[in-house]
């Protein structure tokens, strides 16, 4: 691929990988509360995962594809989604064991894949 188009089909996989996400994920919250559980409702409830794995996907076939200034930039966005994500977990844990409500690991990964989106975002469009 060249340079000049690279970006611009990188910033649409990524969009398109994040609105499928969040589409999956509005529908597994509306099955989860909606639907009687049973079959149909666990296989809704699993939807968010297939769109998780096209954004890793993605994002692995961005990283095939680019130099090697882009490719730290993307293992850099990796890095710092790992920290953010390990914190959040190690937050949520030791705010557990005080007595406040258990967090559900959804919202842990609702930001680190927000997180992450954004940094690719954010680097897709530095390299232009």
């Amino acid at each position: 691929m060249t340079a000049d188009t690279l970006p611009r089909q990188a910033l649409k996989g990524i969009a398109w990988g994040q609105w499928t996400y969040w589409c999956a994920l509005v529908l597994a919250f509306w099955s989860y509360r909606y639907y009687p559980p049973g079959s149909i409702r666990a296989v809704l409830v699993l939807t968010p995962v297939l769109p998780a794995l096209l954004i890793a996907a993605v994002a692995y076939w961005v990283y095939q594809d680019v130099d090697e200034y882009i490719r730290l930039r993307i293992l850099h966005s990796v890095a710092v989604t790992a920290i953010v994500v390990a914190f959040g977990t190690l937050t949520c844990f030791i705010l557990e064991m005080f007595g406040y409500p258990r967090v559900s690991a959804l919202w842990v990964n609702l930001v680190g894949w927000s997180l992450f989106n954004v940094q690719m975002l954010y680097v897709l469009f530095r390299s232009r």
